[in-house]
């Protein structure tokens, strides 16, 4: 397979100086168009032109709300999605200019704005409070170096009611397991240094069964592989990879602390016994521990038919 670099390029670099019609769907989710492209230009090692890094500055300047955080597009209601994007857009940039355009202070105040008291974070006021909304908030805080116990207090309880049986993460207590909450969830606890609350075999065991035929990865149970998925479940393999020491520990281990036993979140409150190892079928844990074992060997699970 050739990665026609070039083209890649043209393609993106007309992105950054004009859009056609059918993107004015997008007009708030514009510094996630910047982001995109920057990011994707990065990594092809392509620099840009110091007139066109200051007009992505300066627009973004003006996407930032004056009481912090960055919105959609300008005058536009700061975003905890929006804001991620525009941090790291301005991140890859990497210049002094692009650097000192972030506001630290305000945006943390808007960071613990959006904290709300069951430990989680919403994605902008009354909005929605998800893990994904954990994730930007905590990413945004650990890049800019402003990440304080204030943001952290109650954000592992959280995510680990939303680890389902069958071992992914949900975006919210007692919703289905999904690749894409799941890296939200996977990182944020890496960030926050306490992943190892997490039952990281059975999240092991669940996104790598989620890669089909096709080598691609599905987003949920039963559902099509697709390039967006791939994305989310290959960086949580990623993540996974630096984790398994702490999840050949836990295999190993013959019993789990209560919180790893219960798992799911109820709607009144309580929690559910979705996970005991002690209960563990065979066939279970002998892919677990084949699975591990192509790893300590130096192989990886992608591609990889586990018996």
């Amino acid at each position: 397979m050739e990665l026609w670099r070039d083209n890649h390029i043209l393609f993106l670099s007309r992105g950054l100086n004009q859009l056609g019609p059918n993107f004015r769907i997008l007009d708030a989710s514009r510094p996630w168009l910047c982001y995109w492209i920057i990011h994707s230009m990065s990594l092809l090692g392509e620099s840009l032109d110091i007139e066109v890094e200051n007009s992505i500055i300066e627009f973004l300047s003006h996407c930032e709300d004056k009481q912090g955080g960055y919105g959609g597009g300008p005058g536009q209601m700061p975003h905890l999605a929006t804001t991620y994007a525009a941090v790291n857009t301005l991140i890859t940039l990497g210049s002094d200019a692009a650097l000192s355009s972030v506001n630290r202070d305000s945006l943390h105040k808007f960071l613990l704005r959006m904290k709300d008291s069951s430990g989680a974070f919403r994605m902008h006021h009354a909005g929605e409070i998800d893990v994904r909304a954990c994730y930007t908030a905590i990413s945004v805080a650990s890049i800019l170096n402003i990440m304080d116990s204030e943001l952290v207090v109650g954000l592992g309880d959280y995510i680990i009611r939303c680890q389902t049986y069958e071992g992914g993460i949900a975006g919210e207590p007692g919703s289905e397991a999904h690749g894409g909450y799941t890296f939200c969830g996977l990182a944020t606890m890496v960030l926050i240094d306490e992943v190892d609350r997490l039952h990281l075999p059975s999240l092991i065991d669940w996104v790598v069964f989620r890669q089909g035929v096709e080598c691609g990865f599905q987003g949920r149970t039963n559902k099509l592989v697709d390039g967006c998925y791939s994305f989310w479940q290959g960086g949580s393999l990623s993540l996974i990879q630096t984790l398994l020491p702490i999840a050949e520990k836990q295999t190993q281990s013959p019993l789990r602390s209560i919180e790893h036993q219960t798992l799911e979140g109820n709607s009144d409150g309580s929690t559910s016994q979705v996970h005991n190892p002690e209960n563990e079928d065979t066939g279970t844990e002998k892919r677990r521990r084949y699975w591990f074992s192509l790893h300590w060997n130096g192989h990886t699970c992608c591609g990889t038919s586990i018996p």
